[in-house]
Order: C-alpha cells, then sequence, then structure tokens
C-alpha cells in the first residue's frame, strides 16, 4: 500500500470508528427513548426522534475528520493543547448519553454539554490560525452542541 493509499485507509478509519463509537453509545439510549424521555416536558423547539442519529452520523463522521487532521505527523506550540481538548470534548461527548438518559442526571448532564461547549470553543479557537480546516469543520459540532445544551436546560428546568 504506497502513502497516499495508507493516508485514505487512515481518514476512513478514523471516520468510521468515531461514528461507530457514537452509534453503540446512541444505541443504548433506545429503551430509554420511548419510556423516560418520552414522557418529560420538551421544548418546542426539540427536533423529531429521528433527526438525532441523522445529525450525530454526520457530526461524530466530521469529528472524525478532524481526530484525523490533528493526529497528521506536524508540529507547532499548541497542538498538544489542541489534542488534549479534543479528546477531553469525546470524553464529556461519550459520557453524556449515559449520564443523561441511564441515570437521568439532567442537572449533571446539562453541566457536562456546558464544559464541552467551552472545550469545543477553545478548541476551535486555538486551531484556528494553523488548522483553520479543523476550526471551520468544528463549527456546526459546537452550533448543536449548543441547541443540545439549550434542550438540555428546558429538560432541566421544567422537569
Amino acid at each position: 500500500m504506497n502513502a497516499e493509499n495508507k493516508t485514505r485507509f487512515s481518514l476512513i478509519i478514523w471516520i468510521v470508528a468515531l461514528i461507530a463509537i457514537g452509534g453503540v453509545i446512541g444505541s443504548l439510549t433506545k429503551p430509554e427513548i420511548s419510556t423516560w424521555y418520552s414522557a418529560l416536558n420538551r421544548s418546542t423547539l426539540t427536533p423529531p426522534n429521528y433527526v438525532f442519529p441523522i445529525a450525530w452520523t454526520i457530526l461524530y463522521g466530521i469529528i472524525g475528520i478532524c481526530g484525523w487532521l490533528i493526529w497528521r505527523p506536524q508540529a507547532f506550540p499548541q497542538l498538544s493543547v489542541i489534542k488534549i481538548l479534543y479528546v477531553t470534548q469525546l470524553i464529556l461527548n461519550w459520557s453524556w448519553t449515559p449520564l443523561f438518559f441511564h441515570y437521568h442526571l439532567t442537572g449533571f448532564s446539562l453541566v457536562i454539554l456546558c464544559a464541552m461547549d467551552i472545550v469545543v470553543c477553545v478548541l476551535i479557537w486555538l486551531a484556528c490560525r494553523r488548522m483553520k480546516v479543523v476550526s471551520l469543520l468544528m463549527m456546526p459540532y459546537l452550533l448543536w452542541i449548543l441547541f443540545a445544551s439549550y434542550l438540555n436546560f428546558y429538560i432541566w428546568w421544567y422537569n
């Protein structure tokens, strides 16, 4: 396999891995969606349930591309901080689902989302000069998690 094919293959691995991990974590919510979640007072802006897996598949694909870009061979002063922020936002992201859907910790889940909002904002800001593509690709993700923060806040406040 030549270098170009290895590069493409590693990009595909990043994308597939992030989508697969997100899919597995998301599939754990199915029993709670038809029971606990459907009984909650939710914002009128809450999208239909079918929108969430579509949106997250796209977003996890984008997050996978960003991870691949961040871990490509390169060096600049803030790269290690960007890598830490990337991993941190993934850990926060993956922890939100069980905390919210399984443990029903809506307030703590909101704290996790707010932390994720801040971490992703800082990641975008730090990557802006040297990794502009990462900054631009992370923008839809940031917008989505800000919206998710609003939805989580509404559920916490009204339930």
